[in-house]
This record gives C-alpha cells, structure tokens and sequence, in this order.
C-alpha cells in the first residue's frame, strides 16, 4: 500500500474520530439535559404528591429543627471583625418544664350553673341514740347539659283605636273619624318574620361556621318551621344593604391606620353580566385599624386586576405588607405607600424543597435562619409590650433591628452564594430566586412597630372565607357576594377585636 492511501486511510480515520468525540460529546450534552429534567419532573411530582396527600401544615417537627443544627452553627454566629477570640464560660443548666395538671380543663364560669343537691336520706342520716351526724364539707362534680333549640313566635297585639263623640251610637257618624293604633318599633326588616335574634343566628351559621343555607334549612324543618334557603338568602342580602353605612365607617377606619395587610381569594359567582358561570371571581379582604380598633374588611371583585385595590388604596399613605402577587407592585410603587414583603411566603417555597429533595441542608439552613428572625420577633415583642414591658415603641425598633439585622446579613450572603450554585429550575432554585427579589420589601418590615416579618393577618382573616366555600361551594350571583363581603366583614372585624361575633352583629340589627 502507498504512502498517499496509508496517509488517506489514516485523514479519513482522524475525521471519523472527530465526529465521533463530537456525537459523544452531543450525546453526553443531552443526557445531562435529560437528567436535569427527569429531576425537575421527579421535584413537581413530588410536591404534587405531597399537596395533595401530606399534611398542609408547614411547621417542622422538633426532629426537624435538631436536623438544622447539623449544619456549622458556629458559623451563623460568627464574627468577621478581626477580634481576638474571647474566653468562652460554659455554663450547664438544666432546663426545666412546667408540667400541666392531669385532667380535663375546667368549664367555662360564665356559664350558668343550677345546683342539684343530692343528700343522704332520712333514714341514712340516723345513726343512733349517743351519736350526731355533722356535715363537714361536701363533694362538687360539674357536667355540662344541653336545652335543645328552641323557638318561639313572638305574637305582636296592636289595640286600634276609633275617636268619636261622647254618647255616639257605633257606627254612625264615623265616616272620616280618626283611628289610633300604636307604631310598630322600628325593625331592621319589616315585613320579614324573622326577629333580631333569629336574623343573627342564620347569618352566624353561615358567615362564621361555615353551615351553609340548604343545612339550615334541614334544622328548621325538623324544628317545624319552614324557613326555606330562599328566604334566608334575602334576608343576608337585605341586612347586608342595611349596613351599608356601618361598611363605610370600617373602610374610614382602615384608610386612617398607618399600616395595612392585604390578601385576595377566588370563588365562583353565578349570573354576572357578560361572564360565564365558571370565570373565576374574588374576594380581597384588607385589615389594619387605629387606635386599638381592629378592622377586616372583605370587598368583592369580579377579577383580580389590582386595579380595584389601587382604586380602593388611591389616597392612602402608609405601609402595605402583602404577598408576593405581582398585581400589588403597582401599588407599592406609589407615592406615600411603603410596601412590605411577607417572609411566610419566602418560607413556604424553601419547606416546599425541604419536604421533597433528598439533600436537605440548604432548605434546611435557610429554614434555621428564618426561625431565628420569629424568635428575635417573637422575644423582643414580649420584652416590650408584654406584661411588664415598657411600650417605647422607638425601643423596641431599635433593639429588633439590631437583633434581625446579623440574621438578615447571614440570609443574604447565603442567597448569594447559593444563587450561583443551584439551578433556577429547581425547587430551591426558585425559592432563592423568590427571596432575592422580594429581598427589599421583605426588609422593611423592621421599619415599624405595626409590622412583623409575614402577612399572616390578612391570610388568619380570610381563612373564614376559603372554609365556608368548601362547603356553599358557589356564590348565587352579585348581590350575594356583595351580602358575603358585607357580612365577613362584620364577624371577622369582632373576631380580630376578640368580641363574640354573634352579640356584635345582633348588636346592629
């Protein structure tokens, strides 16, 4: 063979192996693309699996917080400041637990209570010629008894009245005479058979425990009245109308407050206009007050377009903590409103990494940090305004800013650091990459006394919503979900205010 076929041969060779390393090196790439999203897919099947099977709760067991220790604690604390490192004094205490009493828990004393003596008798009592019986003290045991509801009708007698001359025979001359008959007392409904007090039972067993119409219904029937869903529904629509004016006054009260939570949820309203009846609805709820008087006020929307809360919020100055829904960015980007973040959220997508992913120390690291920030809220808020505490409000923004501050440095060095290792498709890629974003408004809750780290109110205050509609499923139409807002608004306004909402609404009605 020639030298020219054996270099031809040996080219041919060379380009061949090129191709080949370049398909290896294609088919490495690929594989490596596949693996990535076989493990984004493994992620989501996971953390479906987990919404919809595990427990909803995101608290960590205390097995789970020993874990979080795992992780160099020293360095959390750690200082770069160049000090000699000091003598540590270690000091072993024993901690101590107050155990709780054995037993069921006392009954309420503001229940009333009807004694039943039941004494030795007659006979018991005899003990012989030479000896007395003397009481000296006596054993107590409470139970609790029901009265089976009970309804009455209230029958109203109104004598009427006929003005004629002395000695007149009856009916003559009684054309045009006067007649006197006493005024009702003014009613909230007046053509309604339904008193205060039955109004305010119907409308607390829907809008505060979630017993929605067609159930109370059923009650009544078996109680013989026949009080049918229909009426109930109008008389929540026409008392929503009559309260109209107690509405204003609560949105007056939250537009003067210096801070404010917000939140929104879906529902399913039947008959609006121009819809059809499966279009998504919602219902955004706000609390905050002044003055220690505390207001959760529900405002029904047909969309979500922030623009109905910016229309709402267009003259109010203050702070604004809410999620992490970009309809609210807008608003927090106004003139006079300082928007606030809420680290629950940020704390849910790293638990949602936590709870899936077989390498837990990142989540679980960031998790630790975040308990720390509730714990320095948690301790310094008893310092200052629990039993004892000063209630200097500059205080205790002082001294929780220079506890969290440390924290919050730790955070954002570890969000940095980890932004630039974990891919932005995973759980924890986009936990990181949530927290980053919000890093400035989830902050800022160190600015005031009014605010902590999360938005939890607002989410505590429409939680009542979300359970009822799990059991009435669907709202009737507009005015129905007008009465709901209406409604909501005053039973979670008393509950924030830790009044008993049944008196508080039978109170304006």
């Amino acid at each position: 063979m020639s030298n020219d076929a054996i270099s031809g041969i040996m080219m041919h060779s060379r380009d061949t192996i090129e191709d080949v390393l370049g398909e290896l090196k294609l088919l490495r790439a690929e594989n490596q693309e596949l693996k990535r999203q076989n493990l984004l897919q493994a992620e989501e099947i996971r953390i479906m699996k987990l919404r919809r099977y595990g427990p909803s709760s995101e608290k960590l067991t205390g097995e789970d917080g020993r874990q979080g220790l795992l992780f160099d604690e020293a360095e959390l604390y750690s200082r770069d400041d160049g000090e000699e490192p000091a003598v540590e004094l270690v000091r072993i205490t024993k901690t101590t637990y107050a155990r709780r009493k054995r037993g069921r828990k006392p009954i309420s004393p503001s229940l009333k209570r009807i004694d039943v003596v039941i004494d030795l008798s007659e006979e018991e009592k005899s003990v012989g010629e030479g000896r007395e019986l003397i009481r000296i003290g006596e054993e107590t045991s409470e139970q609790v008894h029901e009265v089976p509801q009970k309804y009455i009708v209230i029958r109203t007698i109104r004598p009427k009245y006929v003005v004629r001359a002395i000695g007149a025979v009856a009916g003559e001359g009684e054309n045009g005479s006067e007649i006197r008959v006493a005024a009702l007392p003014p009613r909230i409904l007046p053509r309604s058979i339904a008193t205060p007090s039955l109004l305010t039972a119907v409308l607390i067993g829907k809008f505060c425990d979630g017993l929605p119409f067609y159930r109370q219904e059923k009650i009544f029937a078996r109680h013989g009245l026949g009080i049918s869903r229909q009426d109930m529904a109008n008389w929540a629509i026409a008392v929503a109308q009559k309260l109209g004016g107690l509405i204003q006054l609560m949105k007056a009260e939250l537009l003067a407050s210096p801070y404010l939570h917000n939140d929104e949820t879906y529902f399913q309203v039947m008959d609006e206009p121009g819809r059809a009846n499966t279009t998504k609805s919602y219902m955004w709820v706000t609390t905050g007050g002044t003055n220690g008087h505390r207001v959760a006020l529900y405002q029904y929307s047909r969309t979500r377009n922030a623009s109905f809360i910016k229309e709402f919020l267009a003259e109010y100055r203050g702070f604004l903590q809410t999620d992490g829904y970009e309809g609210y960015t807008a608003i927090g980007e106004k003139d006079g409103i300082v928007h606030v973040g809420c680290w629950a959220h940020a704390r849910r997508k790293f638990v949602d990494d936590y709870k899936t992913s077989h390498d837990q120390s990142s989540s679980t690291e960031m998790l630790t940090l975040i308990r720390m920030l509730y714990d320095i809220e948690r301790d310094q808020r008893k310092t200052f305004f629990g039993e004892g505490g000063s209630k200097d409000e500059a205080a205790f923004l002082a001294a929780r800013r220079e506890a969290a501050t440390p924290i919050l440095e730790r955070i954002d060095a570890f969000l940095s650091t980890k932004a630039t290792e974990v891919p932005p498709q995973t759980l924890l890629g986009k936990a990181i990459t949530y927290t980053r974003g919000m890093w400035p408004r989830l902050v800022r809750y160190l600015d005031s006394s009014y605010l902590t780290p999360d938005n939890n109110e607002a989410e505590r205050a429409i939680r009542p919503f979300t359970v009822g509609r799990k059991n009435w499923v669907i709202s009737g139409g507009p005015r129905g979900a007008f009465s709901s807002a209406v409604l909501y608004s005053i039973i979670e306004t008393a509950k924030l205010s830790d009044l008993e909402p049944y008196y508080y609404l039978r109170h304006f009605l």
